[in-house]
């Protein structure tokens, strides 16, 4: 089960003010190393898209690794949730499939990706992994353009606002339908989670992130040299095995740092840093602060 956070929370409070309002499109985004519960959404259909980084999907009767590229829809009242979120920037646009399909009737050629849009990527008993795109990056730039003219449209409600609206829609659908790289989550699980084993991995380096981990520790998971391993790691989360552990190493310090009265040295060792001068210049590089500096800011802001 994903595990619930405040960040989380205000998403799903949000999504139903604006399913509430009786907005027909609308989107956000996911960011960092940030979790969503599982969760569904009564009435709403919700296209993912992953514009960069990597994390574990859980759908359905399943869990799938998705990374940079990956678009998939996810149907109304199906239960999901995202977990291991690494170096993560999502965009997830909801719809109420009755006002999109009397859209997509009024094209001259309905699409041939209404059926991506309708019926979703999970289907059948078990909700298994059926339909999926993976994006270039120049067509995620695009489609993330979309997605972010949809997130500036907010909680207007005025026609002009509608109308724009459903013209981003359109086009993100008629660009959707235009694309032949199909995804295969399925042949991605089994090669990369099950045989490779990086769900494991992954497993191992959020739940022991404040140990001593070495590169080949982790090849040995996955009965690879640290080389081939690194490789296979690299291509499939964008990033190399230790920057990973330093991310999540990171990510971790914000959270301390918010939220207890540890003195910098305290945050350091906590989170796997046997050296507080170190830290400091690695959080700084991350996120343009020293860690003093970030605290200071929180504490300014409360």
């Amino acid at each position: 089960m994903a595990r619930t956070n405040r960040g989380a929370e205000a998403v799903r409070a949000h999504i139903q003010y604006l399913r509430d309002a009786g907005l027909p499109v609308f989107a956000g985004k996911t960011t960092g190393t940030e979790n969503r519960p599982v969760h569904r959404h009564q009435g709403l259909f919700e296209l993912l898209a992953v514009f960069a980084g990597a994390c574990r999907l859980v759908a359905g009767g399943g869990e799938y690794f998705i990374k940079k590229g990956d678009v998939l829809v996810i149907k109304a009242g199906l239960d999901h949730g995202i977990e291991d979120a690494c170096q993560l920037k999502a965009g997830s646009l909801h719809y109420k499939i009755g006002t999109i399909a009397g859209w997509i009737q009024e094209l001259p050629e309905p699409p041939g990706s209404w059926r991506f849009f309708a019926e979703g990527s999970f289907a059948g008993e078990n909700f298994e992994f059926r339909e999926g795109f993976h994006l270039p990056s120049s067509g995620l730039q695009y489609l993330e353009w979309l997605v972010d003219r949809i997130i500036a449209e907010g909680e207007k409600m005025d026609r002009a606002s509608l109308a724009r609206r459903k013209a981003y829609f359109l086009s993100l659908a008629a660009f959707i339908a235009g694309q032949e790289n199909r995804l295969d989550l399925n042949a991605a699980v089994r090669t990369r989670a099950g045989d490779l084993q990086l769900r494991e991995v992954v497993k191992y380096i959020t739940e022991h992130y404040a140990e001593p981990i070495k590169v080949s520790q982790l090849a040995e998971m996955t009965y690879l040299s640290p080389r081939h391993f690194t490789r296979i790691f690299k291509d499939y989360f964008q990033t190399t095995p230790m920057n990973y552990i330093t991310n999540c190493r990171l990510q971790r310090a914000r959270l301390l740092l918010a939220g207890k009265d540890y003195s910098i040295t305290q945050v350091a060792n906590e989170c796997g840093f046997s050296d507080s001068n170190y830290f400091a210049r690695q959080f700084k590089k991350a996120f343009g602060v020293s860690p003093s500096e970030y605290r200071a800011g929180l504490r300014k802001r409360r």
